[in-house]
Protein backbone atom coordinates (compact mmCIF):
# COMPACT_ATOMS: atom_id res chain seq x y z
CA UNK A 1 0.00 0.00 0.00
CA UNK A 2 1.03 3.58 -1.06
CA UNK A 3 -1.11 6.36 -0.76
CA UNK A 4 0.35 10.01 -1.15
CA UNK A 5 -1.08 13.57 -0.73
CA UNK A 6 0.24 16.87 -1.36
CA UNK A 7 -0.92 19.95 -0.22
CA UNK A 8 0.31 23.40 -0.95
CA UNK A 9 0.03 26.00 1.58
CA UNK A 10 0.93 29.67 2.42
CA UNK A 11 3.83 30.09 5.11
CA UNK A 12 1.76 31.09 7.77
CA UNK A 13 1.16 30.13 11.26
CA UNK A 14 -2.61 30.10 10.95
CA UNK A 15 -2.60 26.77 8.22
CA UNK A 16 -0.18 24.69 10.81
CA UNK A 17 -3.56 23.57 12.29
CA UNK A 18 -4.75 22.18 9.17
CA UNK A 19 -1.52 20.76 8.50
CA UNK A 20 -1.63 18.91 12.16
CA UNK A 21 -5.22 17.62 10.99
CA UNK A 22 -3.89 16.50 7.97
CA UNK A 23 -0.62 14.60 9.46
CA UNK A 24 -2.79 13.47 12.31
CA UNK A 25 -5.38 11.65 9.99
CA UNK A 26 -2.59 10.63 7.96
CA UNK A 27 -0.86 8.81 10.70
CA UNK A 28 -4.52 7.47 11.83
CA UNK A 29 -4.56 5.76 8.74
CA UNK A 30 -0.88 3.86 8.92
CA UNK A 31 -1.73 2.90 12.58
CA UNK A 32 0.08 5.36 14.79
CA UNK A 33 -0.85 5.03 18.03
CA UNK A 34 -2.03 8.92 19.12
CA UNK A 35 1.08 9.66 21.09
CA UNK A 36 3.27 8.73 17.92
CA UNK A 37 0.79 10.44 16.27
CA UNK A 38 1.01 13.30 18.18
CA UNK A 39 4.75 13.11 18.16
CA UNK A 40 4.79 13.28 14.15
CA UNK A 41 2.95 16.25 14.25
CA UNK A 42 4.84 18.32 16.47
CA UNK A 43 7.94 17.36 14.27
CA UNK A 44 6.21 18.95 11.09
CA UNK A 45 4.97 21.56 12.61
CA UNK A 46 8.14 22.61 13.75
CA UNK A 47 9.97 21.59 10.77
CA UNK A 48 7.10 24.26 8.75
CA UNK A 49 7.77 26.73 11.56
CA UNK A 50 11.22 26.93 10.79
CA UNK A 51 10.86 27.24 7.15
CA UNK A 52 8.60 30.14 8.11
CA UNK A 53 11.02 31.95 10.66
CA UNK A 54 14.05 31.45 9.15
CA UNK A 55 13.93 30.49 5.54
CA UNK A 56 11.03 33.16 4.58
CA UNK A 57 12.02 35.92 7.45
CA UNK A 58 8.94 35.63 8.88
CA UNK A 59 6.96 37.75 6.10
CA UNK A 60 4.76 35.19 5.39
CA UNK A 61 5.14 35.29 1.43
CA UNK A 62 6.59 32.04 0.39
CA UNK A 63 4.39 28.76 -0.06
CA UNK A 64 5.04 25.35 1.70
CA UNK A 65 4.36 22.15 -0.42
CA UNK A 66 3.90 19.16 2.10
CA UNK A 67 3.72 15.28 0.23
CA UNK A 68 2.52 12.76 2.68
CA UNK A 69 3.51 8.70 1.60
CA UNK A 70 1.48 6.36 3.55
CA UNK A 71 2.70 3.37 3.96
CA UNK A 72 1.85 -0.21 5.17
CA UNK A 73 4.84 0.10 7.32
CA UNK A 74 5.55 3.66 7.48
CA UNK A 75 4.19 7.54 6.92
CA UNK A 76 7.13 9.81 4.53
CA UNK A 77 6.64 13.52 4.78
CA UNK A 78 8.39 15.82 2.38
CA UNK A 79 8.42 19.47 3.42
CA UNK A 80 9.66 21.99 0.74
CA UNK A 81 10.27 25.49 0.67
CA UNK A 82 11.11 27.82 -2.01
CA UNK A 83 13.83 29.51 -0.27
CA UNK A 84 17.41 30.03 -0.78
CA UNK A 85 19.95 27.14 -0.41
CA UNK A 86 21.17 26.18 3.10
CA UNK A 87 24.44 24.52 3.91
CA UNK A 88 23.54 21.40 4.89
CA UNK A 89 26.71 20.56 6.32
CA UNK A 90 26.59 23.65 8.72
CA UNK A 91 23.37 22.60 10.01
CA UNK A 92 24.90 18.97 10.27
CA UNK A 93 27.67 20.97 12.85
CA UNK A 94 25.65 23.48 14.32
CA UNK A 95 22.98 20.91 15.49
CA UNK A 96 25.97 18.26 16.78
CA UNK A 97 27.09 21.66 18.68
CA UNK A 98 24.27 22.14 19.99
CA UNK A 99 23.31 18.58 21.41
CA UNK A 100 26.90 18.61 23.27
CA UNK A 101 25.87 21.87 24.48
CA UNK A 102 22.89 20.60 25.77
CA UNK A 103 24.20 17.74 27.38
CA UNK A 104 26.89 19.75 28.89
CA UNK A 105 25.56 22.56 30.61
CA UNK A 106 21.37 21.75 30.33
CA UNK A 107 19.26 24.61 28.14
CA UNK A 108 21.15 27.64 29.09
CA UNK A 109 19.93 29.26 25.73
CA UNK A 110 16.84 29.54 23.59
CA UNK A 111 16.91 28.29 20.50
CA UNK A 112 17.95 25.64 18.33
CA UNK A 113 15.76 22.52 20.24
CA UNK A 114 13.30 22.52 17.45
CA UNK A 115 15.68 20.58 14.89
CA UNK A 116 17.19 18.42 17.83
CA UNK A 117 12.73 17.41 18.52
CA UNK A 118 12.39 16.81 15.27
CA UNK A 119 15.52 14.29 14.82
CA UNK A 120 14.28 12.59 18.88
CA UNK A 121 11.17 12.23 17.22
CA UNK A 122 11.47 10.61 13.29
CA UNK A 123 13.36 7.82 12.54
CA UNK A 124 15.04 9.30 9.49
CA UNK A 125 15.51 13.01 9.00
CA UNK A 126 17.35 14.14 5.49
CA UNK A 127 17.85 17.74 4.09
CA UNK A 128 18.47 18.23 0.13
CA UNK A 129 18.64 22.23 -0.64
CA UNK A 130 19.75 23.90 -3.90
CA UNK A 131 18.84 27.46 -5.10
CA UNK A 132 16.86 26.14 -7.92
CA UNK A 133 14.24 23.99 -6.00
CA UNK A 134 14.56 25.54 -2.49
CA UNK A 135 14.89 22.78 0.21
CA UNK A 136 13.42 19.31 1.24
CA UNK A 137 12.98 17.91 4.62
CA UNK A 138 11.90 14.46 3.97
CA UNK A 139 10.57 13.05 7.11
CA UNK A 140 10.18 9.31 8.18
CA UNK A 141 8.75 7.33 11.08
CA UNK A 142 8.03 3.42 10.87
CA UNK A 143 5.80 1.65 12.68
CA UNK A 144 7.08 1.16 16.02
CA UNK A 145 6.61 -3.01 16.18
CA UNK A 146 4.32 -3.10 18.85
CA UNK A 147 1.27 -1.55 17.12
CA UNK A 148 -0.10 0.51 19.62
CA UNK A 149 -3.87 1.77 19.39
CA UNK A 150 -5.30 3.32 16.12
CA UNK A 151 -5.93 7.41 16.08
CA UNK A 152 -8.83 8.54 17.18
CA UNK A 153 -9.29 10.94 14.15
CA UNK A 154 -9.78 14.52 15.88
CA UNK A 155 -12.33 17.19 13.79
Amino acid sequence: MKECLDIRIPGHPKMMQLVRRTIGQACEMVGFSEREANSIMLAVDEGCTNIIRHCYGGCLEGDIVIRIRMFKDRIEILIRDFGDEIDVEKLRECLEARQKELEEQGPVRPGGLGVMLIHSVMDRVQYKSSNRFGTVLKLVKHLSPKGGKKVAAKH
